[in-house]
């Protein structure tokens, strides 16, 4: 099984290979809202929710996924700055689909929200919702840390 780190590592390694992407976070929107110092533009990952262990072996995780930028001031890149935050949410989805680990992860994007003046920064971009599903094998009696 894939662990949640496992599952953020990978997505701050997509950051990280993407090259528009200067930064990544994960954690609630409070902290979202405090990360107006790193630079911009952003991928940040919110765990949502989980529907625990599925009876044929899968673990499902939901997170939102925000690509967020700040536009210039004089907000003539601001429908730019939505195309490419749109455009890199789908490449990161590709990371995972069609990446080195492909077969260890499926993943859905159900749906994708624009994010207009966002957040204390004024920030635009979009936030996906992302099903990442993984195998539950290794769950089992004999991986529970015992002492006998």
């Amino acid at each position: 099984m894939k662990t949640y780190k496992e599952i953020v590592d990978k997505f701050e390694r997509a950051s990280t290979y993407h090259t528009f992407i200067q930064s990544f976070g994960h954690g609630s929107l409070d902290k979202l809202s405090d990360a107006s110092n790193q630079p911009y533009p952003l991928l940040w990952l919110r765990p949502i929710s989980s529907i625990g262990l599925q009876p044929f072996g899968q673990r499902t995780l939901t997170f939102e996924v925000y690509m967020l930028d700040v536009p210039k001031l004089d907000r003539t890149t601001d429908t730019q700055t939505m195309s490419d935050c749109e455009r890199t949410l789908y490449d990161v989805y590709a990371f995972f689909r069609d990446g080195a680990e492909q077969q260890e992860y499926e993943i859905s994007m159900t749906t994708i929200v624009p994010v207009m003046e966002g957040f204390q920064d004024r920030m635009f971009g979009w936030v996906a919702t992302v099903d990442i599903v993984t195998d539950s094998s290794g769950i089992t009696l004999c991986n529970i840390p015992t002492e006998i």
